[in-house]
């Protein structure tokens, strides 16, 4: 039903008015932290293909199940707990993620401070998620982030 669910212009502005300076915070971690560095992406045709690919993972399938199945499940279970047992999960993700999938990235998946990272983004993703009722926002803006790390950030590149 999220997924039917199109937020209108209010609930936009709100989800950004939380996003923008959530995002601020992480890239100050990122920066601070190392593992974002200035490097722009020059192929625009790998960047294109690159942000397609993005789009549906991570983007769409990890907001699938950890803000529409995880978190419509765990909020009933628990409304009170469901909203952060669902961003823990998320977070949890990453590094078990690097530890048997093991892609270019595991590296960063399994620093601490990127862990903080994925809290404050996925806090921040289930909020805008109860408040919008919509998947929508939180996909775009998870894409968004993923595609600006890995495209200017310095983000494993393939």
């Amino acid at each position: 039903m999220a997924l039917k669910s199109w937020p209108d212009a209010t609930q936009w502005i709100a989800a950004l008015r939380l996003a923008v300076p959530a995002l601020a915070i992480v890239a100050a971690l990122g920066f601070l932290a190392e593992w974002f560095v200035w490097s722009p992406v020059t192929d625009m045709t790998a960047l294109l293909f690159t942000a397609g690919i993005l789009f549906f993972v991570p983007a769409l399938l990890e907001e699938l199940v950890f803000r529409g199945v995880l978190l419509s499940w765990l909020t009933q279970l628990t409304p009170r707990w469901g909203a952060w047992l669902s961003t823990l999960l998320f977070v949890a993700w990453h590094p078990l993620q690097a530890l048997t999938v093991g892609p270019p990235w595991a590296d960063m998946f399994l620093r601490p401070s990127f862990w903080i990272a994925t809290l404050i983004l996925g806090i921040i993703l289930s909020h805008i998620r109860i408040r919008s009722q919509s998947l929508w926002p939180v996909i775009l803006i998870h894409w968004f982030a993923v595609l600006i790390w890995k495209s200017l950030l310095g983000g494993p590149f393939y």
